[in-house]
């Protein structure tokens, strides 16, 4: 067996919009967050290509995640809390793309809805989470949670939402580059003693970290400190790399 396909000791989840992209990824990475138009942060992916992801991981380790954010929801497109504000409509078009992406036979779904106060929803996001979980899909939480107010209490709403993961970068706001690698390092260390507490105290596994945002096979190690599983686009110049996320697998394995 190759070095890159050894058992990893963490994880890598690669967000992507294109099957190609998919066939690249399927035998090296852990899991593919699917969406449509990465380059704006991605949207809920057409059936067709999520259909087609799906496809090309059979057989494989990798499993597919669909992202959860509907271009039709009537909010702001900005990366902003209210961009995400889980209004009647928002909850209503999550709902019929919960049922598409287990349609199309994806593993997992991707979540993210905000209050108006700038908390996560736990009414609207718990209502999703037990529509998808209904058809038989994992949830977990999209990086909107770098949006809240209160950070620590976002912490314990995903515990209470028992969400197997989330991904964030560790700052507040959408930039990752406003906080140094080991600031952010140290948001997350925060972030999973509040998890750590609260899965202690539920008797419940606790929410996984996933780090994400610049996170590259350059930094793996330091990420590492904090969590084993990582977000990561391997993007350079604006395209997917396959060398990044080879190189990105080999740091994990090390």
């Amino acid at each position: 067996m190759s070095e890159v396909l050894r058992p990893a000791r963490g994880t890598i989840e690669v967000p992507i919009d294109s099957v190609e992209t998919a066939r690249l990824c399927a035998s090296i990475a852990t899991r593919l967050e699917v969406c449509d138009d990465l380059a704006s942060e991605g949207w809920t992916p057409r059936e067709e290509v999520l259909r087609g992801c799906v496809d090309v991981v059979a057989g494989t380790d990798c499993t597919v995640v669909s992202m959860i954010r509907s271009r039709n929801n009537g909010l702001p497109t900005t990366l902003t809390a209210a961009g995400f504000e889980a209004t009647p409509r928002a909850i209503d078009c999550a709902m019929r793309e919960i049922e598409m992406s287990a349609r199309a036979g994806a593993h997992a779904v991707a979540i993210g809805f905000l209050s108006s106060q700038g908390g996560i929803d736990i009414p609207a996001c718990s209502r999703l989470r037990d529509h998808a979980q209904g058809l038989g899909l994992l949830v977990a939480f999209l990086r909107t949670v770098d949006l809240v107010r209160d950070r620590a209490q976002a912490m314990r709403d995903l515990a209470q939402l028992r969400v197997v993961r989330v991904v964030t970068a560790g700052v507040l706001g959408w930039d990752a580059g406003r906080l140094s690698l080991q600031e952010r390092i140290g948001v997350l260390r925060a972030d999973a003693e509040v998890l750590s507490h609260e899965a202690s105290r539920r008797g419940e596994a606790m929410v996984a970290i996933v780090p994400g945002g610049g996170v590259r096979a350059a930094n793996a190690q330091d990420w590492r400190a904090v969590s084993p599983h990582l977000h990561a686009s391997c993007r350079r110049s604006g395209s997917f790399c396959l060398d990044e996320l080879v190189a990105l697998r080999l740091a994990l394995n090390a």
